[in-house]
């Protein structure tokens, strides 16, 4: 296991609601779901953060095994899970360890974006929950209301930014970003309806 590289809480969320799953040094296929520690992995691994997320107060009622289950952050084991990082393929790890009956066991599970319930994430400030460069960037922000910004040349460069709707929040929880493609285009043609930022 690699030296420790921590990150602040919110670097953190941003980093885990945006990351990549890669298995370019082949090694990772049986983390999809929790799974016990192996050498192979741990010599590969650094740490770069730790979860501090105050628990639901039905944080023992989520299921939490299975390849396809939700990551619910706010209920056991993520809310107080350390987080860490494949040096060869940058794959990020949940961890945890499980203190059960049956002895200690060290256990991760590869962090995928896409199962993350973003509801169960309650951010200190505004963090980045997904992008695609330059097209588009969605924000959660501390009153747990989310946001868009598009990019856009207009002698300068700019971000212009929308906060969503509780129906437009709920079709992109469901829906994903597809659901706001009519707002996007909007902001395009008609910026001036919306609260613009310069790059400079």
């Amino acid at each position: 296991m690699k030296t420790t590289n921590n990150i602040d809480e919110n670097r953190l969320l941003h980093h885990l609601t945006s990351t990549k799953v890669s298995d370019l040094c082949g090694n990772h296929s049986g983390f999809y779901e929790w799974n016990n520690e192996t050498d192979e992995l741990k010599i590969k691994l650094k740490k770069i953060g730790q979860i501090s997320i105050q628990p639901s107060d039905k944080q023992w009622e989520a299921p939490y095994w299975g390849q396809d289950t939700k990551i619910q952050m706010d209920c056991y084991p993520y809310y107080g899970c350390e987080v860490f990082q494949c040096t060869e393929c940058n794959t990020t790890f949940f961890y945890y360890l499980e203190l059960g009956g049956h002895g200690a066991q060290k256990r991760y599970r590869i962090v995928r974006k896409d199962l993350i319930d973003l509801e169960t994430i309650k951010p200190k400030n505004q963090i980045i929950i997904d992008y695609k460069d330059l097209d588009y960037v969605i924000y959660k922000n501390p009153d747990l209301t989310y946001g868009i910004s598009i990019s856009k040349n207009l002698g300068i460069g700019v971000d212009i930014y929308h906060q969503l709707s509780n129906e437009e929040k709920e079709n992109y929880l469901r829906d994903g970003i597809n659901s706001l493609k009519d707002r996007m285009t909007d902001m395009d043609k008609n910026h001036g309806n919306y609260k613009i930022t310069s790059w400079r």
